[in-house]
């Protein structure tokens, strides 16, 4: 079975590479890394963790994180991504113990020279729909409620979720009064709920918040039209 990431280090120049195997691209790329010292007191001190995003990982691809990644006997690692895919959000971990679990591969279809996987611990999908209704809950509101019970353990599950939110919500404002408040989505979205479900919208300030919010979500989400009206009609109407 070819996995869906995985992170390898090449063994001739040690850097950090996250590889995309598969024939699909992936959407709205979180990834988390941080290090572990094993201090002389046997005591382990967690490094700064590093936190990037990327719009798209193309697929039978590989982006190169870190150029010196320390790969000596005195460094562990935790790694995590969270990501859009067809399946859903996609949440994985990974662990590098020193260098007592990392597999050694002497042939990869993206590489020309052996490499160490370091690897998987946690393998979760998230169905869309979890997102949509922690929004759904205060349509209105400017970020990620505080107080929702499934918002506090998706961040449980990771960090990368605050992150996630907090540019949903960017998303979402984008339609609203940014740069896409004119696009053509949220009229052919609106039309597509009044011809097909019968919903009727007013021209006022929450009708639009409410569109403008709907397509931030599908543009975040890769979700069609006729998703969104789904889950629409499910939490809304």
């Amino acid at each position: 079975m070819i996995k869906i990431l995985q992170f390898v280090i090449p063994k001739n120049k040690y850097t950090l590479c996250l590889v995309n195997p598969e024939k699909k691209d992936i959407f709205n790329l979180y990834i988390r890394y941080s290090g572990i010292l094993n201090g002389p007191s046997k005591r382990h001190i967690e490094c700064e963790p590093t936190v990037m995003m990327t719009d798209r990982l193309f697929g039978e691809s590989y982006a190169i994180l870190d150029e010196n990644h320390e790969w000596d006997n005195n460094q562990s690692y935790l790694y995590e991504t969270l990501y859009v895919s067809d399946d859903g959000v996609i949440l994985q971990k990974y662990y590098r113990n020193l260098l007592k679990n990392v597999q050694t591969l002497n042939s990869h279809s993206l590489f020309t020279t052996p490499i160490w996987e370091i690897e998987e611990t946690d393998y979760e999908i998230i169905d869309p729909e979890e997102i949509i209704r922690i929004v759904f809950k205060d349509i209105y509101a400017k970020e990620a409620p505080a107080d929702s019970s499934s918002y506090r353990e998706l961040l449980n599950k990771s960090v990368l979720f605050e992150h996630f939110f907090e540019d949903l919500y960017v998303e979402m404002d984008r339609f609203y009064k940014g740069d896409q408040c004119f696009s053509r989505e949220k009229w052919d979205f609106a039309q597509i709920l009044q011809s097909n479900y019968h919903v009727q919208f007013v021209q006022s300030e929450g009708s639009d918040i409410i569109l403008s919010n709907c397509s931030g979500i599908m543009k975040k989400l890769k979700l069609s039209k006729e998703q969104m009206a789904e889950y629409f009609i499910k939490f809304l109407n």
